[in-house]
């Protein structure tokens, strides 16, 4: 009976991995495990790659029968991308637009993929489509083929607005479905969800929470947005690939953040979600930032941005400046906290826009990096502090700040 209990003590990760390596040499891979959830493969004549195991762990978790199979298959033959397109005539009609988050560019792609801003903390990018797989253009793929970044855009948007796709209704929300891979990519082809948000309502926002999802709600159904915020939430904070809690007001020739006035019932709600976001991205970040800088042995201090929740529900963020710190980074937040670790009774808040205006040089934007962040290298001086102080508000600060 002992082989029994040795079986039943197989985590389910385990069994899963197992099971991924078991596919990949039925279809044509050399595959075997690795520590932390990942497999080492090599397709013939390819070089090896890495599979990390936990996105599509949690993805297959949510799906059964042909579908989970179908979607095992599609992930390990997609670590074996056919070559890419040798011309732009080869490349042009397999263009499609992708949106992914900032930290996504993070990754240890050596050739990182052209992008260009989207909407905060999102990024527009050109996939190369080849039904299993999906690669990303590159600088050197447009020298190749002799086009530059905008005619490749122009290019992939033009490619998904001549999709069809079918919208799910139920009463003032429409869900976009499809294409496959690419329903989010709408969010970069602002001319036809626009006509289809036009069926919606007068004003609608559309979030994607995910990847593979894409929702439109009519602003003027209070219960309805409510709805699709809170679930769609919710469904981003479950998601394994993760995109955006944030509603997006769809406008006549791009998006925009939707911003409620003040005393709109859901303003609350939309600003915990752009917080959220924040929070995940920020997270990213200061990762891979902490590593960078200490490989390159760079004292510098990523500053945490902070999220904190009112007993109302409502978030806030905030990060520190502190006096003994002589070079830092700090993200964009609410409140600014200006603290002095040894003298904790004299530290004091300022709303962000505030420190910002009323700094100058002492807090300076970092240009080169997504999301923003501004470096301050010591203490401010005596007339900065003072100017400061006069605009101070409470920590925590209050939900109409």
């Amino acid at each position: 009976m002992s082989w029994l209990f040795r079986k039943s003590t197989r985590s389910p990760e385990d069994q899963f991995a197992d099971e991924i390596v078991a596919l990949a040499q039925g279809a044509g891979f050399k595959a075997e495990r690795m520590d932390g959830f990942r497999i080492r493969l090599q397709h013939a004549g390819g070089s090896p790659v890495i599979m990390n195991l936990g996105n599509i762990f949690v993805e297959a978790r949510q799906l059964t029968g042909e579908a989970r199979a179908t979607r095992l298959r599609t992930a390990v033959l997609a670590m074996s991308p056919p070559p890419r397109p040798a011309s732009w005539n080869e490349a042009a009609p397999k263009l499609m637009p992708a949106v992914r988050t900032v930290a996504w560019l993070s990754g240890p792609d050596t050739a990182p993929p052209i992008n260009r801003p989207l909407l905060p903390f999102l990024r527009s990018m050109c996939a190369i489509d080849a039904g299993h797989a999906m690669t990303y253009v590159t600088d050197k793929d447009l020298a190749k083929w002799g086009v530059d970044a905008g005619q490749a855009f122009d290019t992939a948007a033009a490619n998904l607005e001549k999709q069809s796709v079918q919208v799910g209704r139920a009463g003032q929300i429409a869900v976009v479905m499809g294409p496959d891979s690419y329903t989010s990519s709408w969010l970069a082809a602002p001319a036809k969800l626009r006509r289809i948000a036009a069926d919606v309502g007068p004003e609608v926002v559309a979030v994607a929470a995910s990847r593979d999802s894409l929702v439109l709600v009519d602003t003027a159904d209070i219960a309805a947005t409510t709805k699709v915020l809170q679930e769609e939430l919710k469904a981003y904070e479950e998601a394994p690939r993760g995109l955006s809690p944030v509603p997006y007001l769809v406008t006549e020739g791009s998006f925009q953040v939707w911003d409620p006035p003040k005393d709109h019932p859901l303003r609350h709600l939309v600003h915990k979600a752009q917080l959220v976001l924040a929070n995940v991205e920020y997270g990213f970040q200061k990762s891979a930032l902490d590593e960078r800088l200490s490989k390159a042995g760079e004292d510098v201090f990523v500053a945490t941005y902070g999220l904190n929740q009112r007993p109302d529900g409502s978030l806030w963020s905030w990060a520190v400046w502190a006096r003994q710190v002589t070079n830092a980074l700090v993200p964009q937040v609410d409140v600014l906290l200006v603290a002095d670790n040894e003298n904790k009774k004299d530290q004091f808040a300022v709303r962000w826009d505030d420190a910002i205006k009323m700094a100058g040089k002492a807090l300076a934007q970092e240009t080169t990096l997504d999301p923003r962040r501004w470096r301050y290298r010591g203490w401010p001086d005596a007339s900065i502090l003072a100017a400061l102080r006069r605009v101070a508000v409470p920590f925590p600060p209050p939900p109409d700040l």
